[in-house]
């Protein structure tokens, strides 16, 4: 038994796959979590093995505390996952949407600059270009202001932050999620050198098809990049990313 099929309180298998040819590590949007990954599994080829990443805060792990800082957090991360990557014994690839692909594209970037093993390619959706900076800091707005705001994006259940006492408890994640995000400031360094792909949604007006796309100077290997319908979370919306994403990683290996 490899590292990587090792189940930790940082990833699980959304389901076993023997004959796996690449094992997709799946780091989420700001409040999400891994069961947002958990259906993946079934949308995928057989030979694609689904592991979300689970982040302290929720879940699981809602007990937790959630982090504040990217810089801490992929630190961590690397720590945690360095080995199971490197002992997987199939290629390894990283998705993660918003929040997430800064999580993906920096952790790729530590475990490079670290000397382990990297993901065989990266698929980063639903984030401009880490160099591009919106000010904004919703993180830092009143409680009921904060929530309006994180209801307009879309993927957070309305009942969940309605309900007193669940608001009660996924406040403190949503705000260390977009605290994190917002906080984040690249530092220059050497591009990687990997397959990557860029995703966007067509109606997305945070995350724009062309400030995705600048992505591409991020990297050596080759790029491409689709657009789907949809706005911010389009991933949840359109079957075709799927097709995508298989494509994707088969670039990859």
């Amino acid at each position: 038994m490899t590292r990587a099929a090792v189940e930790s309180a940082w990833i699980s298998c959304a389901g076993r796959r023997p004959a796996a040819t690449v094992r997709l590590f799946c780091f989420p949007y700001a409040g999400g979590g891994a069961t947002a990954f958990q259906p993946w599994s079934t949308r995928l080829p057989a030979n694609v093995e689904v592991w979300p990443v689970c982040l302290p805060g929720r879940e699981q792990r809602l007990f937790d505390p959630a982090y504040t800082s990217l810089d801490d957090l992929v630190r961590e991360l690397r720590g945690e996952l360095a080995g199971p990557i490197a002992g997987s014994g199939v290629p390894v690839a990283f998705f993660g949407h918003s929040m997430g692909a800064l999580l993906a594209f920096e952790l790729a970037r530590a475990l490079r600059d670290n000397g382990d093993t990297q993901p065989s390619t990266l698929v980063l959706s639903g984030r401009a270009a880490p160099h591009h900076v919106t000010g904004r800091r919703l993180s830092a707005l009143p409680d009921d202001e904060f929530v309006a705001a994180v209801q307009r994006f879309g993927a957070t259940p309305a009942a969940a932050l309605d309900d007193p006492e669940l608001r009660e408890l996924c406040l403190p994640m949503l705000r260390a999620d977009f605290t994190m995000a917002e906080t984040y400031t690249y530092r220059p360094g050497p591009a990687l050198d990997l397959p990557l792909t860029t995703w966007s949604g067509r109606q997305d007006r945070g995350a724009t098809p062309d400030l995705v796309e600048k992505w591409a100077g991020y990297t050596t290997g080759p790029v491409r990049h689709h657009t789907f319908p949809g706005g911010h979370f389009f991933l949840h919306a359109d079957g075709s990313v799927f097709d995508a994403l298989s494509e994707d990683l088969d670039r990859g290996r």
